[in-house]
């Protein structure tokens, strides 16, 4: 009689704990670049900061595929990162009835032109890229905003300004301060719509930051 009730027992436990598991949902997609070419060893995080955990990472295979599990419904933000390549960010919505796979395109970061910076700019340059990379976004987008001013033929800088202000905004958990950032990423790729050689990877750009405000409304 216990080995009866004890199979019982697991039985009945298995049986209330599956519909706990079949609350995750999941997400899936690839991340490509604007050619339509793979993108491998990108990074997709996942964040909610009501979800717990608030924060879920993927990396690309070789096919540009990313997939990630045990996400809480709701509404998420994607970032989306890649070595050589401007970062973006979107919201979606994640179900557990079911996600449509999402597919992310990728610009690569045109920084300045190599060959083209004297020694003291490019060393400039540099230290404003490990700021970046190291979060101090803030402390970034000032470094590369006085590399500018005092080289206003270098626009492409524009370009990586206002992706550092889109990263600044990705990291914030406050929606005033996101979408603040967010403004001055929008007021930084207009500035750039009239540039022969950059408007159109500036109007691109546009649009997506705002695609991002849009989500931001309740």
């Amino acid at each position: 009689m216990s080995r009866l009730t004890s199979a019982v027992t697991v039985i009945l436990a298995l049986t209330l704990a599956t519909p706990l598991f079949a609350q995750g949902a999941r997400a899936a997609g690839t991340v490509r670049a604007i050619g339509g070419e793979p993108i491998k060893g990108a990074t997709v995080t996942a964040i909610n900061a009501a979800a717990s955990p608030s924060e879920v990472a993927s990396a690309t295979d070789d096919q540009g595929r990313w997939a990630m599990i045990g996400l809480t419904s709701g509404t998420w933000t994607f970032m989306v990162e890649a070595p050589g390549f401007g970062s973006m960010q979107a919201a979606a919505e994640v179900r557990v009835a079911g996600t449509s796979p999402m597919t992310f395109t990728l610009v690569r970061d045109p920084g300045p032109a190599p060959g083209t910076l004297d020694r003291t700019i490019l060393l400039q340059v540099t230290r404003a890229d490990t700021l970046r990379d190291q979060g101090a976004y803030a402390e970034a987008a000032g470094a590369y905003q006085q590399i500018l001013e005092r080289n206003p033929k270098l626009t492409s800088l524009g370009l990586v300004v206002a992706g550092v202000y889109r990263q600044q905004a990705a990291a914030q958990t406050d929606p005033g301060t996101r979408r603040q950032m967010l403004d001055r990423a929008i007021a930084t790729y207009t500035a750039l719509l009239s540039d022969e050689t950059l408007g159109a990877r500036a109007k691109a750009e546009l649009d997506a930051t705002r695609a991002e405000v849009a989500a931001l409304r309740p």
